[in-house]
Parts: structure tokens; C-alpha cells; sequence
């Protein structure tokens, strides 16, 4: 929708209305057919979790099926929220985990596996207790004792990985 330029003539000028004149409607088609097809999918996902029966919500309005959606989600059990230390803590484990997983795969000779199992396996003990003498509020701190990136009071906690 750029402005036509001032030394336009009359004929350029009626031809782009006109133009415009027949995008809109073709493009407002395209936007209910979206609306429709949203709402066709919220339906077949609604009706099922809602438990109600198919048949009988064959021929919902759309009202109908955005208040469903609604009721259903207002009813659905608020999750807790983790505590941020718990989070870092499940993440951190579940990362040493992998790694210990996964390094026998490795081009590594044995002595270096055994020596890399090790210090995980201190890591994996000492964690639990590292972060636990930690105050609650307090951003995490990597086991090894780097300090994450620094943090916003409210954003994500880091992880490891």
C-alpha cells in the first residue's frame, strides 16, 4: 500500500482502486476460511477432551465451541510452579546422566572414561548438597562453581546444557 507517485495520471490511479477494489474481498474470503478452519480443529480437539459426545456437537456455532474451549480451559488444574533451584537441580542431574550415558560411545580410551566416570560421579554426589546449602532466592550455581550468565530476577534459570 505504498502512495501512488504525484505525477500519476488519472487513468493509473482508477486502475489501482480498482485493483484494491477486488484484492479485498479476496483476501477477506482467505481470512474467514482460516477462522473457519481454526475453529474446525479447536472443535475436533475440544469436543473429545470436553467429553462430550460427537454426534450430538456436530452442528456447534462457533460461539459454542470458543466457549467450550474456554470453560475447559478454566477448569483445567493449575499446574505448581517448580522452584527454580529444583528445576536447575532435576536439569543438571538429568544432563550428568546423559553424559555418563553416553561416554562409553566415545572414541576415548578406557582410562580417560574411567577417570571422566569418576569425576561425575563426584559431581552427581556433591550436587545435591552444593545446592541445597544454598538460600532458595539465590540464582544456582554450577557445580564446578562457575557462575551462570547473568540474570534478570525473573528470567530462565540456566542450565548446563
Amino acid at each position: 500500500n505504498q502512495p501512488l507517485p504525484a505525477k500519476s495520471t488519472v487513468a493509473q490511479r482508477k486502475q489501482a482502486n480498482e485493483l484494491r477494489k477486488t484484492l479485498k474481498p479476496l483476501l477477506e474470503k482467505r481470512r474467514r476460511a482460516r477462522i473457519n478452519d481454526s475453529l474446525t480443529h479447536l472443535k475436533s480437539l475440544i469436543v473429545p477432551l470436553a467429553g462430550k459426545g460427537n454426534a450430538r456437537y456436530s452442528k456447534l456455532e462457533k460461539a459454542d465451541i470458543l466457549e467450550m474451549t474456554v470453560r475447559f480451559l478454566r477448569d483445567l488444574p493449575s499446574t505448581p510452579v517448580k522452584d527454580p533451584a529444583d528445576s536447575y537441580r532435576e536439569g543438571y542431574r538429568a544432563c550428568l546422566q546423559r553424559v555418563s550415558a553416553l561416554l562409553p560411545q566415545t572414541s576415548l580410551g578406557q582410562d580417560a572414561c574411567q577417570r571422566i566416570q569418576q569425576r561425575l560421579q563426584i559431581l552427581k554426589s556433591s550436587l545435591g548438597s552444593r545446592l541445597e546449602n544454598q538460600p532458595r532466592s539465590s540464582g544456582a550455581v554450577a557445580p564446578g562453581g562457575a557462575q551462570p550468565g547473568p540474570q534478570a530476577a525473573h528470567a530462565a534459570m540456566w542450565r548446563p546444557w
